[in-house]
């Protein structure tokens, strides 16, 4: 266990380190100083998915003014707000980790102007611990990116409660678009954990490549062209091809993640915002909207674009917990909902095999070996119980039920070196 004198040494070797950054611009300053309009006109007509992807200051921009490129369904608050207490825990922002930045205290690290840090927040029993805006207003919203994956994996889960989706049974049962397709042969349960065995993977050689399918399918969602036209998110999912046997390897996805999403619109008879308004965003007392951005031709994106505060996404991870009475009036987020991400049958062999190398990428970026496995749209599966996902730009959102505790982040930087920070909150003694 950390002792506090240990901290409040690590706080001293780094301060004057800090003092010396503090001196730097700001990046993250330009979301306080704002855009010019026609700064923002030329993002709304240039912006593309490499200018996402390679977290351009362009990234800065379209995170919180992705409604502005994208359709958008608004998920309106409504319920009466379930106000957080704040029951302040300042040791949390004394905790070192060693970086590429050097060894920083979490409270050094988000005001480091290389972090690209702009909001960090800990709920612990449904009180706000900690919470900090280095680069946004506490109420704006801000882009989930691949943080929204787990929401497709909570909707096919209150299908499966329901008694509607059998998930040993294969897509093509349900969606009949995906008949004559790779996606025919996939098990619902394949595709909830990242296991369609398809070629359509999260990867740079992937993005890369302008005629891969991930490549593709991102173009359509922002309404790039490739080879002059526009395409249908389906159409170009429908060209994924099988390289393995479905549920054999860990392949990290955002096609697969679509796929439930049009599981859960072909099983519910709704478009996919209806049913996650209608199931969940209405039944929380969020502090604001969701943003669920769509495509041209109107598919919700859901394996990565959504938007909302900070705290409304901490309340998201609060129904995995005990104290999900704290964010919603109803219970979303059953004990076999909760089983089904802890106790995943699928194994380390299952995250780090195959060719795709997504679980030791994940591992890796988290700075922890106790990953035991990912499933259900998680990243991580850790082997006391705690889960995380990740999104692009270093997003996050972790959970850990036994102890009560939410962590959720923002941010618009490439390596995702913030994610070293969660697993020694988690382990630092002062949730246990």
């Amino acid at each position: 266990m950390r002792t506090i004198t240990s901290l409040l040494t690590s706080v001293t070797l780094i301060f004057s380190s800090s003092l010396c950054q503090a001196q730097q611009p700001d990046p993250v300053q330009k979301v306080f100083d704002g855009w010019s309009a026609k700064e923002t006109l030329n993002y709304i007509r240039t912006f593309t998915v490499t200018d996402l992807t390679t977290a351009k200051p362009a990234a800065l921009w379209y995170h919180s003014h992705a409604s502005q490129t994208n359709k958008t369904a608004i998920l309106l608050r409504r319920q009466p707000i379930m106000q957080l207490p704040t029951a302040r825990v300042p040791e949390i922002g004394k905790i070192p980790v060693e970086t590429d930045l050097g060894v920083l205290t979490l409270d050094a690290y988000l005001t480091h102007p290389r972090s690209f840090a702009q909001g960090f927040i800990v709920v612990h029993k449904g009180k706000i611990a900690y919470e900090s805006y280095p680069g946004m207003h506490e109420l704006d919203a801000h882009f989930w990116a691949s943080t929204t994956k787990v929401l497709a994996s909570m909707a096919v889960g209150l299908l499966i409660d329901d008694g509607l989706i059998d998930e040993s049974k294969t897509l093509g049962v349900y969606v009949p678009e995906f008949k004559g397709s790779a996606w025919e042969h996939v098990k619902v349960g394949d595709a909830m954990d990242m296991a369609a065995g398809l070629d359509a993977r999260d990867s740079a050689d992937q993005f890369a490549d302008p005629t891969s399918v991930t490549s593709r399918m991102f173009r359509a969602e922002l309404g790039e062209e490739t080879n002059g036209e526009v395409e249908y998110m389906l159409n170009v999912m429908l060209d994924a091809k099988s390289v393995e046997k479905p549920g054999q390897s860990y392949i990290y996805s955002s096609a697969t993640t679509q796929s439930l999403v049009f599981l859960v619109e072909a099983v519910s008879g709704k478009s996919w915002s209806d049913f996650f308004d209608a199931r969940v965003w209405s039944k929380m007392g969020v502090e604001g909207p969701l943003q669920m951005h769509l495509s041209p031709d109107g598919i919700a994106i859901v394996h990565g674009p959504a938007s909302s505060n900070l705290r409304d996404l901490a309340r998201v991870g609060m129904l995995y917990t005990p104290s999900w009475s704290k964010a919603s009036t109803e219970q979303i987020v059953s004990p076999e909902m909760l089983n089904r991400i802890q106790n995943s049958p699928r194994t380390r062999e299952f995250y780090l095999g195959g060719n795709a190398g997504s679980g030791q990428r994940f591992m890796t970026r988290l700075g922890d070996k106790t990953v035991r496995t990912a499933a259900r749209q998680w990243d991580a599966i850790f082997e006391d119980g705690d889960f995380f996902k990740s999104g692009l730009n270093a997003q996050g959102l972790y959970v850990s039920p036994d102890r009560d505790l939410v962590i959720a982040f923002f941010s618009t930087e490439p390596t995702h070196r913030i994610q070293k920070y969660l697993r020694p909150i988690v382990t630092s003694g002062l949730f246990d």
